[in-house]
């Protein structure tokens, strides 16, 4: 059963920022492992993971052949390609399901302007997107509830709502950079907003309640980056960049902890944590918080470096998979790559 966020007014309770205890350790258990290659240009940008045996993966294709499509899927034995008829001249950027029935792949063309396809299971359905909107991070919860911030559109909206039939704007105070949601009552954007008395940017964020945007109380630290995983009511992480650092802090339904980075923090991505479903988190693809002690994830080896990350957890799993492009040794460019780390 999910706990209820306490709440006052109109904003949640927060306390005070303190400091979870634990030491970093370069302890290691397991080893990310090759899942699938390909020798395109390329690098995989998003996998929505929806079973051990069904995963969605996009990548964002290089050189000359940029706005191409790459989809491939995992049936439980391999990853294959998939083509959406009538989707050319497009660079697909963003995948996320609720299930096998609702798969949602967002695309950009030329102008920027995004593209959205929805796969009900066994067709592919172009789903309208108001005027030049770039739509990103995007949330699926439903066949009628998805999610997604909106960048450089002419709306004036920060975030959007897809009800099933149309998209709905909302007007929030803060530069939205990262959306997440547990259920249709809480959904949280984490964003930054411009500090007058110190000329720079904070941390800010938002939760729906299932009626209404309200704005969260809670410490605002210098930030240039925020991101947010919202895993239930009483779950939940915002992490953030600045002072040349990641940072993270912690919400258990009453009171907001800063989790100490000590000397693991460069390694950790605080705009990637993913429960590990043992009790800790994922901080990205080579950082792992136990709930009482970090462990640092060995780089992979063979290769002379790329862009590894995000990670996905496989639901029902302790396995994850990490999107990739990696530089072979003896080659020159990335190639689009799937990682996978069995916990065990």
């Amino acid at each position: 059963m999910r706990h209820r966020i306490s709440v006052a007014g109109t904003a949640l309770v927060a306390v005070s920022a303190l400091v979870m205890p634990g030491t970093a350790t370069a302890g290691v258990t397991g080893a990310w492992n090759l899942a699938y290659q390909s020798p395109a240009d390329g690098l995989i940008r998003s996998i929505a993971a929806i079973s051990n045996s069904d995963s969605w993966a996009v990548a964002e294709r290089g050189g000359s052949v940029i706005y191409q499509p790459f989809i491939r899927h995992f049936d439980g034995s391999g990853w294959r390609a998939v083509t959406i008829p009538g989707a050319r001249n497009l660079m697909t950027y963003a995948v996320a399901a609720s299930s096998a029935r609702n798969v949602w792949i967002l695309g950009a063309r030329k102008n920027d302007s995004t593209v959205a396809y929805r796969y009900d299971g066994s067709r592919w359905h172009q789903v309208p997107v108001p005027g030049l909107e770039d739509l990103q991070d995007p949330v699926v919860l439903s066949p009628a509830s998805v999610w997604a911030i909106a960048e450089s559109g002419n709306l004036p909206s920060d975030v959007l709502h897809w009800n099933g039939h149309r998209w709905h704007g909302y007007s929030l105070s803060l530069l939205p950079t990262a959306l997440s949601a547990s259920a249709a009552g809480n959904v949280w954007v984490a964003g930054l907003t411009f500090a007058r008395s110190t000329r720079k940017t904070k941390a800010t964020a938002y939760r729906w309640n299932g009626t209404r945007w309200r704005p969260v109380t809670m410490p605002h630290p210098v930030a240039d980056y925020t991101g947010v995983t919202a895993s239930s009511p009483s779950d939940v992480w915002i992490g953030w960049y600045g002072a040349s650092t990641s940072h993270a802090m912690h919400w258990d339904g009453h009171h907001w902890q800063v989790l100490a980075m000590g000397n693991i923090g460069a390694g950790a991505d605080t705009a990637n944590i993913v429960p590990d479903g043992h009790g800790g988190d994922w901080f990205g693809a080579f950082a792992r918080w136990t709930g009482h002690t970090w462990i640092a994830v060995p780089d992979v080896s063979g290769t002379m470096g790329g862009d590894f990350g995000p990670v996905s957890r496989i639901p029902g799993t302790s396995s994850f998979w990490m999107a990739a492009g990696v530089i072979n040794t003896g080659s020159s460019r990335q190639e689009p790559t799937i990682y996978r780390y069995d916990l065990g």
